[in-house]
């Protein structure tokens, strides 16, 4: 069976410094305010930190471990979490935030790249899965705007 790599991109422009963005890209309660309800993503230690080597887990709502994935945080510098992850699907999520011209606009980018490791979710997933997934990226993005936009502003 040939290896499908998948792909999902999305951006958005939020009225905010980076120092702000960077804040709700990496606190706690924050975070929990703009991610996905369709996962439950939680530090294995229990400790929320993005320091590289950290463990983290993602489940999927509502599946338990059928769909579950461990996620590493291979590299971390200011605007970067970089995350490499195994499990039902393997890849990189990266989440990267850029300053703009405008020192109160910042560019925020989540790219996801992974390959499914369970054939017969590979086949049914473009069809499936794959458009929610992207459905759900983009609701959470304007969820991450909103949560940006509110903070201290």
């Amino acid at each position: 069976m040939i290896e499908r790599t998948h792909l999902l991109e999305e951006f958005v422009v939020v009225r905010a410094p980076i120092e702000r963005v960077e804040a709700v890209m990496t606190e706690r309660d924050p975070m929990l305010r703009w991610m996905s309800g369709a996962v439950r993503f939680e530090p294995v230690d229990g400790i929320w930190t993005f320091d590289q080597g950290t463990r983290w887990q993602l489940t999927l709502s509502g599946l338990g471990r059928l769909l579950q994935a461990s996620y590493v945080v291979h590299e971390r510098r200011p605007g970067l979490i970089l995350w490499a992850f195994d499990g039902f699907w393997e890849g990189f999520d990266a989440w990267h935030w850029m300053p703009q011209q405008d020192p109160e606009h910042t560019l925020i980018q989540n790219r996801i790249e992974y390959q499914l490791r369970i054939p017969v979710i590979d086949v049914v997933w473009p069809a499936t899965v794959g458009p929610l997934m992207g459905w759900d990226a983009r609701v959470q993005m304007q969820r991450l705007k909103q949560v940006c936009e509110e903070q201290g502003g």
